[in-house]
């Protein structure tokens, strides 16, 4: 009897080391899966000068430009201080385009992560003749919060022609088209929204919990704010999650999925056309787009990259989460 009980002890002792081993393993994936991937802690106060932007961002455009070198991962919390204060624009704009492409890099690393996970998935399912078992759970969860940021509804269907769809949303905006539109719309940088709200992009708001900047001409009778951000990369991923999901801009989405499929580059002169409805302007703010991406040599950033993690031995400096200013 002695002897029945010591194993029935050890066995019920395997159990239960394995089962934790197991249940912490699929709480790690979950972690991984589910957790907020952005470390605001690792995002800068800007320099309290401009000469030290680009000592603290480590890089210069024209390295970037010519030679290929990788972007650091240098991340700042706001734009640089005083840069309406510059009275030469092409050093202006420099600066606002430097302290940019890190995040817009970071915001499509992101979305590429999403990107190549969901084209597993989907992959997995072609291969296996559509049948769902051969998505887990964890994989399954996943996808609805995915379809769900990308404007597909909460009731999603992990079908083929469904994560097909959502497959074609889950992309890149090219950096030259990110930097062109958020200089259009931030006046490179110089506007109140900006500023004081880290907008970069006049994105619109009617939600009272979202912080926003009321437009000093807006009419009579109109409820819309500016959307306001707490940093600077939460502007970015914004637009760029406008750009995914808005109904306004399937073209741009279209347009985007047949380069792909001709395995041409995604660049943003290319899909500049698409965005005629982003802009009441229409026609004419297509033209701006594309002088700007052209006039400024932007679409020499469409195949920037950040350094990776190892390359980058500054430790950044810590901060505290700060509310956007509004006013």
């Amino acid at each position: 009897m002695k002897k029945i009980i010591a194993i029935t002890s050890l066995a019920a002792l395997l159990v239960l080391v394995f089962g934790g081993a197991i249940y912490q393993t699929y709480k790690a994936r979950e972690s991984a899966l589910f957790a907020e991937r952005v470390r605001y802690l690792r995002h800068q106060p800007p320099p309290q000068s401009l000469d030290q932007l680009y000592t603290r961002l480590g890089f210069r455009l024209s390295a970037v430009r010519h030679d290929g070198q990788p972007v650091p991962r240098i991340f700042f919390s706001a734009l640089p201080q005083g840069l309406q204060n510059i009275n030469d624009s092409t050093e202006r704009k420099r600066a606002f385009m430097a302290t940019l492409l890190p995040l817009i890099l970071r915001v499509n690393e992101l979305i590429m992560q999403d990107r190549q996970r969901l084209e597993r998935i989907l992959q997995r399912l072609e291969a296996e003749s559509a049948a769902q078992t051969a998505i887990t759970p964890l994989s399954r969860r996943w996808l609805r919060q995915l379809a769900r940021r990308y404007g597909m509804g909460k009731d999603f269907k992990p079908t083929v022609p469904n994560l097909a769809a959502l497959y074609q949303r889950v992309d890149i905006v090219p950096p030259s088209l990110a930097l062109a539109q958020a200089a259009i719309e931030s006046g490179w940088g110089t506007s109140r929204f900006a500023r004081e709200g880290n907008a970069l992009y006049g994105q619109w708001t009617w939600n009272d919990e979202d912080e926003g900047i009321v437009p000093q001409s807006r009419e009579d009778g109109k409820k819309h704010r500016i959307k306001a951000f707490g940093f600077l990369i939460d502007s970015v991923r914004g637009y760029a999650a406008n750009i995914n999901r808005n109904p306004a801009y399937s073209d741009l989405r279209a347009a985007r999925f047949r380069l792909r499929q001709e395995g041409r580059a995604v660049d943003g002169l290319a899909l500049a056309p698409t965005l005629i409805r982003y802009s009441e302007r229409r026609e004419a703010y297509v033209r701006d787009l594309r002088l700007i991406i052209m006039g400024n040599d932007l679409l020499d950033f469409d195949q920037a990259r950040l350094e990776n993690r190892r390359q980058n031995p500054r430790t950044a400096q810590s901060m505290p989460m700060p509310s956007a200013k509004v006013s």
